[in-house]
């Protein structure tokens, strides 16, 4: 084409001297000055046309050149998040969002993206400064909203729509730049937010980065922070004996999963604590298990008494790793020593568990619940009901001393009316005793025996048992000296949830005195008697005489 230009402004520049070169004919000057114009004129149309033709030549040349592999800075691009627990996924996941992760999504977590204000990605300097950027834990702040990283300074950030259920959220319109990813909020069953992040808008899409690469720059930039995630421990109760002070009476069965970590972290400890009640005592552990099969016991340590915890060892600890969502149970055992006024023990255990960024456990991981908050079970309680029992005599109402019972359960022990309640089992012991005898107030005494149990709903404050008596069935066994046992030995008990008021019985029995032979009787009938005696004798008397006498006569005649 500029060929074809200098061709053609040569042409111009030869015809223009050639009209000059004549100026002494004059005949025909007129009509070759007139063709000269014309010709003129065309090349200036022609030379216009082309001129418009280059121009559209330099705006295709310009278009071309926009589409360089430079990063275009006038773009806006995202930061889209896949948020998963940590573990979880099948795979990692790459920038482009082509590889297929899997993983267990975590909902209603907000990212904010902070950017950096002072740093220019149109310069070699800012990329270099980048790659050799370590971005430490506590990047964020402690409250996760305050970005702070060498000597970057950001801006006010921009935040993420919570995560939806399967944990994606995105963060857009984000213009060229380099950003501080933070996880400035979370639900409470994240027990360790993400590890902050940087991501810049575009992201480079080359093999390194992407399953996808094509040389080419990422304006759209798939992320895949993770969390540890606990889920909140389940905990129910059993009673085994229904008298009070019996050894392990109490069970309460702990179930809690075992988080999904990062292969490249650790546990930093796992314990599961029971602190007691003031009502009972003796905690222990029972038995320690991994989805039904027995934990070996060089894995935790043990610790008994008011507060009775489990907690796991370094090899413990490296074995839970293997074990990601397993469950493990713990079952502790406790003694009811006392019934509390309001006759309800609550009861409510915790879970301690937290990872470290290293390929192995702490060699000395604590065993003890941590200072820290862990995430508690839910709320279990019992119910319990002492027993004061009246004994007098029918007859005056008197106290009796020294009579013996024995307490049974009820066949059903909640009917509407223990009236009919029908003794089945064993005696039941209380402190080590089937056998309450009454004392001197004629007060049996029966410390405290099982009413009702309950396990309540996660988050639920009050839990309150359905039964607030419980049918029972006394029996005596023995009467005090001079007394007959009731026709029916069997009486129905009512225990009744909390502690009986003194003064107050829930229950009286009676005992009747025990019939002996009839005195001699005085009086006319008496006398009677005697006289009708005194004949006798007097008859038997006389029949000795005769027979008496009539053997002497025998005698004298032989």
């Amino acid at each position: 084409m500029t060929a074809v230009l200098v061709l053609l402004l040569g042409i111009t520049a030869v015809l223009l001297p050639a009209g000059a070169e004549r100026p002494a004919s004059r005949r025909h000057a007129g009509g070759r000055l007139a063709a000269a114009q014309v010709v003129v004129l065309g090349l200036g149309a022609l030379l216009g046309a082309l001129a418009l033709g280059l121009a559209g030549l330099g705006a295709t040349t310009a278009a071309q050149a926009a589409d360089l592999g430079n990063i275009d800075t006038g773009r806006t691009g995202s930061i889209l998040i896949h948020k998963h627990e940590s573990g979880s996924q099948n795979a990692n996941g790459t920038a482009d969002g082509q590889t297929a992760t899997g993983g267990d999504g975590v909902a209603d977590v907000v990212f904010t993206a902070y950017r950096i204000t002072n740093l220019d990605l149109t310069t070699q300097s800012a990329w270099d400064g980048l790659q050799s950027t370590q971005v430490p834990a506590d990047a964020c702040g402690a409250d996760f909203q305050t970005p702070s990283l060498g000597s970057y300074t950001f801006d006010g950030g921009k935040a993420s729509a919570a995560t939806d259920s399967q944990g994606e959220t995105s963060i857009g319109d984000l213009p060229v730049a380099a950003y501080l990813v933070c996880e400035t909020s979370s639900p409470g069953t994240v027990k360790t937010k993400a590890a902050p992040f940087l991501v810049t808008v575009p992201f480079p899409n080359n093999s390194a980065n992407t399953a996808s690469a094509d040389g080419s720059w990422l304006y759209n930039v798939n992320v895949y922070p993770k969390n540890v995630v606990v889920q909140a421990p389940t905990k129910t109760v059993d009673v085994s004996a229904n008298g009070l002070k019996s050894d392990a009476q109490v069970s309460y069965p702990v179930k809690a999963q075992v988080p999904s970590i990062a292969s490249t972290d650790s546990f930093k400890h796992f314990i599961i604590s029971d602190p007691l009640d003031a009502s009972l005592t003796d905690g222990q552990v029972a038995s320690v298990t991994i989805d039904g099969e027995d934990v070996s016991s060089s894995y935790y340590t043990v610790t008994t008494g008011q507060t009775v915890s489990l907690g796991f060892t370094k090899a413990g600890l490296e074995f839970l790793k293997t074990k990601p969502n397993s469950t493990v149970e713990v079952v502790f055992t406790a003694k009811v020593v006392t019934v509390p006024d309001g006759g309800v023990i609550d009861n409510t255990a915790t879970f301690y568990v937290d990872t470290v960024p290293q390929s192995t456990p702490p060699d000395n991981p604590p065993l003890t619940p941590p200072d820290e908050p862990g995430t508690p079970t839910n709320k279990v309680v019992t119910s319990w009901g002492d027993v004061r029992v009246s004994k007098t005599d029918a007859d005056n109402s008197k106290a009796l001393q020294g009579a013996t019972f024995q307490v049974y359960d009820a066949q059903d022990p909640y009917a509407a009316s223990c009236e009919g309640a029908v003794r089945t089992g064993a005696p039941i012991s209380v402190d080590g005793t089937t056998e309450f005898t009454s004392d001197g107030d004629g007060v049996v005494s029966i410390a405290g025996l099982f009413v009702d149990k309950k396990n309540g709903a996660p988050g639920e404050a009050s839990v309150t048992p359905d039964h607030a008596q419980r049918c029972y069935v006394l029996v005596e066994t023995a009467a005090p000296a001079g007394y007959v046992l009731p026709s029916s030995a069997d009486t129905p008990l009512t225990v009744k949830t909390g502690v009986t008021a003194t003064g107050s019985y829930d229950l009286t029995v009676t005992n009747t005195k025990q019939n002996v032979p009839q005195l001699p009787l005085t009086g006319a009938n008496g006398r009677l008697l005697l006289m009708a005696l005194g004949i006798i004798l007097v008859a038997i008397a006389g029949g000795s005489a005769l027979v008496a006498r009539s053997r002497r006569t025998r005698e004298q005649k032989s």
